[in-house]
């Protein structure tokens, strides 16, 4: 199934996106089979490091999630049927994944399942965590896209960074309090799951689709700050990480509001030069929901293979974890599409791309 019309950047930006994501998760799977005090300290270096600038992935997703809203109906009104098909086609294979799992816990008790399903499912404990978010700010976008239009974005936009740096800065620089129930958990992870950790992507993807060709007018009138900014995004991270400014081992660091803005700017600028986004990277696009939600299982059960026949083939391990990852991901997306309720289990296969008429 292809759609007319689509714009060829939101292909690259949710390949890239999403590879990312997986090979982040794959250096993380092999830093555990060979541990960092294993490694010499260049080698652990490097691998902290490329974990690090690698932590852009979740939040693209939100910008490009908004991105293709904003810009789908900014000549009319959002249909009635606009959260019907998100619950089906988004919201239910999150259920389903949430159980799945959840389902290694049951060897540790009854209780201690039904723990870990009821967190998975209401407060986003397992990385599908982003749905939780991006349903947020449908209903966001819903009831709010109506002042949005009538709002400037030079107004909106510094609002929303001001309101999204503030609250990741609480997280990211203060300890939970003790007075607080449950405040370490709520200061190690549920901070995630709130909207205002993401607002500024939504802002900025809401004002680039509601703009789109003003938007692609700035980036190559800026194009050299778009080119150099992901360099500069870059260095400042890891700075901040190794100096140990801000050690939060996390997509959810204040300074990835910037890195995440310049590479998704970057990435959009160059594909503007294309005429028409990589096969490959529409084709990963395509299955790009689906991996998402599949890779972390295929990568434990790639590593527990490795662990039982064991292959001394050192960091090379990562590129294992990770096509063996993708590569098992893509076909079960595949055939369970085959299956008439498959896509309730992992989604839909999402459009090709076909250029503008």
């Amino acid at each position: 199934m292809k759609s007319q019309g689509m714009i060829k950047e939101i292909f690259v930006l949710r390949s890239i996106g999403c590879l990312s994501i997986v090979f982040l998760h794959s250096v993380h799977a092999a830093l555990m089979t060979v541990p960092i005090r294993e490694m010499g300290e260049l080698e652990a270096i490097t691998f902290d490091s490329i974990q690090m600038l690698l932590y852009y992935g979740t939040p693209m997703f939100i910008f490009i999630s908004e991105f293709l809203i904003s810009y789908s109906y900014r000549n009319r009104d959002v249909p009635p049927g606009f959260l019907k098909k998100r619950l089906r086609f988004i919201l239910i294979p999150y259920f389903v994944m949430a159980v799945f799992y959840s389902l290694p816990f049951i060897m540790q008790g009854w209780e201690s399942w039904s723990l870990k399903l009821v967190r998975n499912i209401f407060i986003g404990d397992y990385h599908g965590y982003f749905i939780l978010i991006i349903f947020q700010f449908y209903l966001f976008h819903l009831y709010f896209y109506r002042y949005l239009k009538a709002w400037s974005p030079k107004i909106v936009l510094p609002i929303a960074l001001i309101i999204n740096a503030t609250y990741l800065m609480i997280f990211n620089f203060t300890l939970p309090p003790e007075s607080l129930p449950f405040s370490t958990y709520v200061w190690e992870r549920f901070y995630w799951i709130p909207l205002f950790g993401w607002i500024f992507y939504f802002a900025l993807g809401f004002y680039a689709g509601l703009y789109y060709e003003l938007f692609i007018e700035a980036l190559k009138k800026w194009r050299y700050i778009i080119i150099i900014g992901p360099v500069l995004s870059s260095i400042m991270l890891l700075y901040f990480y190794h100096s140990g400014f801000l050690s939060v081992h996390s997509s959810k660091r204040t300074d990835i509001l910037i890195h995440t803005t310049m590479l998704s700017m970057f990435l959009f600028y160059i594909t503007t030069r294309f005429t028409r986004p990589s096969p490959f990277l529409v084709f990963i696009s395509q299955y790009s929901f689906g991996i998402y939600l599949l890779h972390y299982f295929f990568i434990f059960l790639g590593d527990a293979i490795f662990r039982l026949y064991p292959i001394d083939i050192g960091f090379s391990y990562i590129l294992v974890l990770f096509v063996f990852s993708i590569g098992c991901s893509i076909a079960s997306i595949y055939f369970l599409n085959k299956w008439k309720y498959g896509h309730l289990v992992i989604g839909k296969i999402g459009v090709g791309y076909v250029p503008p008429k």
